[in-house]
């Protein structure tokens, strides 16, 4: 195992990034434990029950980037949340998503320090774990790299998650989907997903029923409008 500083994580909410006012990020993953012990047990048992997922995020106040992020999105209930815990959210690198409910947003802090900012994350689904598949600026119709994520069975279903965090031009339009095949070449690509037409700072949640037999996915992605520019991350996950 290769144990690693907790230095430079990547957070997507929604269609902004937050690590650049971040300083603590948390999220916690469990079960609730039911008690089930009868007549005759010497042992407290306890069951899994349903799984719970939160969060936890605090920094430094920043008019521009945390209220258009979170201001007008208190009280949403399926706000798209990526999380890349190990580096600078490189396409290939895990990472951790979830809808997320915004319940409550603090700011403020002590007379001569730094202003500082509070934000709770309640689940508005299942956490998932996966792959950042893309991340990068583009300015051209093309496809991403080819991941090889494994099938999705018939109990399973695909999760994905569009955060675009910039875009540039003359009436841009950003078409953004999910595709698969069988091999790494995608000489038969199918499309899986297709997320709504962007045209300027979006995010979007997607979800596919499987079953799905192959096992290689990438974006595809097509660009339009005059001088346009999009950044934009995508996050894959089989749950």
């Amino acid at each position: 195992m290769a144990a690693f500083v907790f230095t430079n994580p990547k957070l997507w909410l929604a269609g902004y990034e937050l690590e650049g006012v971040l300083s603590t990020l948390a999220l916690d993953y469990g079960a609730e434990l039911k008690d089930s012990t009868v007549f005759g047990d010497t042992t407290r048992i306890r069951k899994g029950g349903l799984k719970t997922v939160a969060g936890q995020l605090e920094g430094f106040y920043d008019a521009t980037t945390i209220d258009a992020a979170l201001f007008s999105r208190i009280g949403a209930a399926n706000v798209p949340v990526t999380c890349a815990p190990d580096g600078a959210g490189a396409e290939g690198e895990r990472a951790f998503a979830l809808l997320a409910a915004l319940g409550e947003y603090r700011i403020g802090g002590e007379l001569g320090e730094m202003s500082k900012l509070s934000l709770p994350l309640d689940s508005g689904g299942p956490l998932v774990k996966g792959t950042i598949v893309h991340n990068a600026a583009r300015t051209a119709t093309g496809n991403g790299t080819a991941f090889q994520l494994g099938a999705v069975s018939a109990t399973q279903k695909l999760y994905a998650a569009l955060h675009v965090v910039a875009a540039a031009g003359t009436t841009p339009t950003l078409d953004v989907s999910v595709q698969s095949d069988n091999a790494q070449g995608f000489a038969s690509p199918a499309a899986q997903i297709t997320f709504t037409q962007a045209t300027a700072i979006a995010s979007e949640w997607k979800e596919l029923a499987g079953a799905v037999a192959d096992d290689w996915w990438r974006v595809s992605f097509t660009v339009g409008g005059a001088s346009p520019s999009f950044t934009f991350a995508v996050f894959l996950g089989i749950l």
